[in-house]
């Protein structure tokens, strides 16, 4: 069977959403990356938030019909950009990539038929593999494997990379767009909300590749922590969890938070 698809040029299945920021140096290879997916039949969004180092002209320079690019000011809160993407976007399916990830050949292809055939899921991830620079640090970075109950397993911990998850584009109608509050990780709250009323589900395969920064120390891992903790108490007053079932979840991002800063030390 080929899984090559081709293109729909009035309304493609999958609309992919990069936003980028002075990433010249990464940006090309991510591209490349989605542009050389098995599956063809989507639009490249990127959203710049106003870059100064040549990403524009560097765009300009390409010749794929299915890249549409923007330039919006986001002041440094990339959800701006992200929802600015998902309101642009014509596709049955949402993606979103970081503009230092990298995805495999077949991704989309295998993403698109689990929602083709399983339409009661409303977003599906993968697994993934670090790696810095030619080095693999790890070939799956989720040891985590959830079968169901995605929202209490989230609770403990987001374990989706947001450059892996495929979403499709009515959910946002029904729970509304990516938070732009600068305290919360947009993404999780994302897909906390998502995962509390529908049902997602995970391909144990990995399927892009994260980019771990020289500067991504346990002290970075710190302040994410405790982001995500302030993003599970907010999703929790939203959602009016129960406190019996959301304390000890929260108080276990409390001591990875402790470990992290035991260990940067």
């Amino acid at each position: 069977m080929n899984n090559t698809m081709s293109l729909n040029v009035e309304k493609p299945s999958v609309s992919v959403i990069v936003t980028t920021y002075n990433r010249l140096n990464l940006l090309p290879e991510t591209l490349f990356s989605i542009l050389s997916q098995t599956f063809t039949d989507f639009e490249l969004i990127i959203v710049d938030n106003m870059s100064m180092d040549g990403t524009s002209e560097y765009v300009a320079s390409l010749t794929d019909p299915r890249i549409r690019y923007f330039r919006n000011p986001n002041n440094g809160i990339i959800a701006v950009n992200r929802n600015y993407g998902i309101r642009q976007a014509v596709g049955r399916y949402i993606a979103f990539c970081d503009d230092d990830d990298l995805w495999m050949l077949d991704k989309l292809t295998k993403q698109v038929a689990l929602l083709e055939t399983t339409p009661e899921i409303v977003l599906c991830y993968t697994n993934a593999e670090s790696f810095v620079g030619k080095k693999i640090l790890s070939a799956r970075m989720i040891s985590r494997v959830v079968h169901q109950y995605h929202f209490w397993q989230l609770l403990r911990g987001n374990f989706i990379p947001n450059s892996s998850v495929l979403i499709r584009s009515n959910v946002f109608q029904k729970v509304g767009l990516l938070s732009e509050s600068p305290d919360l990780r947009e993404d999780y709250e994302m897909c906390l909300r998502i995962a509390h009323k529908h049902e997602i589900a995970g391909i144990d395969e990995p399927l892009i590749r994260y980019r771990v920064h020289v500067g991504n120390v346990a002290g970075n891992r710190v302040s994410e922590t405790l982001r995500a903790i302030r993003t599970v108490k907010s999703v929790i007053r939203l959602l009016c969890i129960p406190w019996y079932i959301a304390i000890p979840n929260v108080a276990f991002q409390h001591l990875k938070c402790f470990f992290y800063k035991f260990t940067s030390r």
